[in-house]
C-alpha cells in the first residue's frame, strides 16, 4: 500500500532536519527569526502532510473493509461449507477444523483440536486409514480414501477422504465429504440387483418350463393338423381311385364271363391284362403326384403358374365333383413366379379347401370357384374367389392368425391360413390377401 502521494523522500527528510534544527534551537533558547516567506512555506507543506495522513488514513480504512469482507466470505466458504475442512499435524492430530468437520464428527469444535483424527474412524478401518495417511505424507499428490466414522453413540457414517500434504511429514490438509447416502443408496442398488438377478433366473426356469409345454402343445396342435390335412389327402386320393377302382373291377369280372362264353382267347386276356396294368400304372402315378405334391423344395425356381394350379387341381378334381363344386379355371399368358413350386401349390390347396369348406358349409346349390391367373407388369398375380357368402366383417382382420379357426376341432386347427400367409411373404416376398365380393370371398397372391 502506497504512504506518500505525491512527495519525494528528500522533501520529507528536509522537512525533518528543519524540524530538528527548530526544535534545538528552542532548546538553546534561540528562536531564529522566520521570514514570511519560510513561514509560508511551512504551513504549506504541513497542509499538505496533513492531507497525506488523510489518504493513507482512507486507504487504510478501505484496505481493512476488504480484509473484514474477505475474512467474512473465507469464513463463509470455510466454516460453513457442506464438506469437513481439517489440518492434521504429521502425527494424525487435528490442528484447524471448520464447522462442517465438526458437525459430521459430532463433537464442538472447541473439543476438537489436540485429538487425533483417527479416535473418530471405525475400529474395523483404523489400518486402513493409518495406510492411506502414511501415503498422503510420503506422496506429492492427492490421495484419496472411503472410510467409516463412528464417534460416541452416533450411528457410523461412510465417508470420502481427498487429502494432500504440506511437505513430506509436516502435515496434510484433508477434506471429508459424507457419502452415507450414496453407500446405502449403491448397497440397496445392489440388493435391487440382486433380487432382480435372482428374479431372472426364476423367470429363465418359469419360461423355459412354459416354452417346453407350449412347444409341447404346439407339437400336438401340429400332429393334430396334419392329422387333419393327412385325412383330407386320403380322402382326394380316395376319390381319385374310386373310379380307376371301379375300371379294374369291370376288367377282372370280364374275365370269368368270357370265359364261360366259350369266347376266352390269349388276345383277350392279354388286352385286359394291358388295361388293367394301364389303370394301374394311372393309380401308381397319383400315389407319386400326392407324395411329391408334399415334399419340401430345397432350391428357389422360375416355374409357370398355370401348371402349378393346373397340377394342384389334379389332385382335387374328382373330390369336388363329389360336392358337385364347379372349379373354372382362366389361364392367363405365361405367369411366371421365382420360388418354390411345391409350396406355393401347398397355399393354393389350403385356399382351395377353405373356399369348399365355406361352400359346403352354406349349402350353396351352384357352387362356384374362379381361379384367374394373369402378369402384372413383372408381377404374377393369382385370385381365387368362391360363391360363398364372404367372410364376416367381425374374423375377417383374424383370417390369417395362428390357431384362429371357425371349424371344428376335427377339421384342423388354423394354422393352414397362417402358414400360407407366410411361405408367400416370407418365402416367396409376395403378398396374400383377402376381401369380400358380391358373393363371396376373393383371395389375391402376388408375387
Amino acid at each position: 500500500m502506497a504512504i506518500a502521494s505525491g512527495k519525494s523522500l528528500t522533501t520529507t527528510d528536509e522537512l525533518r532536519r528543519q524540524a530538528e534544527e527548530r526544535l534545538r534551537a528552542k532548546a538553546a533558547g534561540v528562536e531564529p527569526p522566520l521570514s514570511g516567506e519560510e513561514m509560508q512555506r511551512l504551513v504549506h507543506e504541513l497542509e499538505v502532510h496533513q492531507i497525506e495522513l488523510e489518504m493513507q488514513n482512507a486507504e487504510l480504512r478501505q484496505a481493512r473493509d476488504e480484509i473484514e469482507k474477505a475474512l467474512e466470505r473465507y469464513t463463509d466458504l470455510y466454516d460453513f461449507a457442506p464438506i469437513g475442512y481439517f489440518n492434521l499435524d504429521g502425527a494424525g492430530v487435528i490442528r484447524a477444523a471448520n464447522l462442517g468437520g465438526a458437525s459430521l464428527l459430532g463433537i464442538e469444535r472447541s473439543l476438537l483440536m489436540g485429538r487425533r483424527f483417527d479416535q473418530f474412524v471405525a475400529g474395523e478401518a483404523r489400518p486402513h486409514f493409518a495406510a492411506f495417511l502414511r501415503k498422503v505424507f510420503a506422496s506429492r499428490v492427492r490421495e484419496s480414501c472411503e472410510t467409516t466414522l463412528a464417534a460416541g453413540d452416533n450411528p457410523p457414517i461412510f465417508v470420502q477422504i481427498e487429502a494432500d500434504a504440506f511437505g513430506v511429514g509436516r502435515g496434510c490438509r484433508a477434506a471429508v465429504i459424507d457419502i452415507t447416502g450414496r453407500r446405502r443408496a449403491e448397497e440397496a442398488l445392489a440388493e435391487k440387483r440382486r433380487e432382480l438377478e435372482e428374479l431372472n433366473r426364476s423367470l429363465e426356469m418359469r419360461i423355459s418350463g412354459a416354452v417346453d409345454d407350449l412347444r409341447q402343445k404346439d407339437q400336438m396342435l401340429i400332429l393334430q393338423d396334419r392329422r387333419a390335412v393327412m385325412g383330407e389327402m386320403i380322402n382326394n386320393i380316395a376319390h381319385q381311385w374310386r373310379q380307376p377302382l371301379n375300371t379294374l373291377g369291370l376288367y377282372l369280372q370280364e374275365l370269368p364271363i368270357v370265359y364261360d362264353t366259350g369266347t376266352f382267347s390269349k388276345e383277350f386276356l392279354e388286352e385286359n391284362v394291358a388295361k388293367s396294368m394301364d389303370v394301374i400304372l394311372h393309380m401308381s402315378r397319383t400315389i407319386d403326384d400326392f407324395r411329391n405334391f408334399f415334399r419340401s423344395d430345397k432350391e428357389p425356381s422360375t416355374f409357370d403358374v398355370n401348371q402349378v394350379i393346373v397340377r394342384t387341381l389334379s389332385l382335387i378334381e374328382k373330390s369336388f365333383q363329389d360336392q358337385r363344386i364347379t372349379v373354372d379355371f382362366q389361364a392367363g399368358e405365361n405367369p411366371m413366379v421365382s420360388g418354390y413350386p411345391n409350396e406355393y401349390a401347398q397355399v393354393l390347396l389350403n385356399i382351395l379347401m377353405n373356399a369348399r369348406d365355406a361352400l359346403v358349409g352354406h349349402k350353396v346349390s351352384d357352387a362356384l370357384i374362379s381361379i384367374r391367373s394373369l402378369a402384372e407388369g413383372d408381377a404374377s398375380v393369382v385370385t381365387i374367389t368362391d360363391n360363398g357368402g364372404g367372410i364376416a366383417d367381425e374374423i375377417i382382420s383374424r383370417l390369417f392368425e395362428p390357431y384362429f379357426t371357425t371349424k371344428s376341432s376335427d377339421n384342423g386347427i388354423g394354422i393352414g391360413l397362417f402358414m400360407s400367409k407366410a411361405i408367400i411373404e416370407k418365402s416367396m416376398g409376395g403378398q396374400l390377401t383377402v376381401r369380400n365380393t358380391g358373393s363371396g370371398a376373393e383371395f389375391r397372391i402376388q408375387i
